[in-house]
């Protein structure tokens, strides 16, 4: 017969309902968000309410994918902001026209961010999930699926006017050069993997 479970660590006690109220307050403010940038700046903070989430999970369970959720989204939430920063330099008399690839580049920032497939944020999204129904917590799993979908609505904005600028020089290189590896890790998951374990090595043991 097993003993009855080890009691709820101290951080998965304070990680879960911070983590959560961090998803549900800055997704909603993603949703009432007056402006694209403040809209995208509340999804990715919503990402690290959800990697606080899995840290919660790491605790409660180190030998699952917490720690390596945690790690990911938070590598899917760094990568998207720094792509999307890329590709919306400022407007100004230099840079005439609107740029297909800095258009492009926003777009992918925003659906890694929301978890579409094909981009390394949808995989951040199964192993986050995959770590919370490990644990039976399924109404977390429920949370970071509705956050997902109601960021779907400020995501769409990346698609209306104004468009970014065009791209130049080391920041378009840049941009290239992030977008690829946002695509490649998304259609190689095992390389994000490697990349999440290596990173929760580093930051969370």
């Amino acid at each position: 017969m097993s003993g009855p479970p080890p009691p709820m660590p101290a951080v998965t006690w304070f990680a879960l309902p911070f983590g959560g109220g961090v998803v549900v307050v800055a997704t909603v403010l993603a949703l009432r968000g007056r402006s694209r940038a403040t809209s995208l700046w509340w999804v990715a903070l919503a990402g690290v309410g959800q990697a606080i989430l899995a840290l919660g999970a790491a605790a409660r369970d180190p030998v699952g994918d917490g720690g390596r959720a945690a790690a990911l989204q938070l590598l899917t939430v760094a990568m998207a902001m720094v792509l999307s920063g890329l590709c919306s330099p400022p407007t100004g008399p230099e840079e005439p026209g609107p740029s297909s690839l800095s258009l492009f580049g926003r777009c992918l920032a925003w659906a890694s961010l929301v978890g579409l497939p094909a981009t390394v944020g949808f995989h951040s999204k199964v192993v986050l999930v995959r770590c919370f129904l490990d644990l039976d917590w399924a109404g977390l799993a429920v949370l970071v699926l509705l956050a997902s979908w109601a960021a779907m609505w400020p995501a769409l904005g990346a698609l209306r006017p104004p468009f970014p600028e065009r791209l130049r020089g080391v920041r378009a290189g840049a941009a290239i050069l992030l977008i690829a590896v946002v695509l490649v890790l998304g259609l190689y998951p095992h390389w994000a993997i490697v990349a999440a374990d290596w990173l929760a090595r580093v930051a969370f043991f």
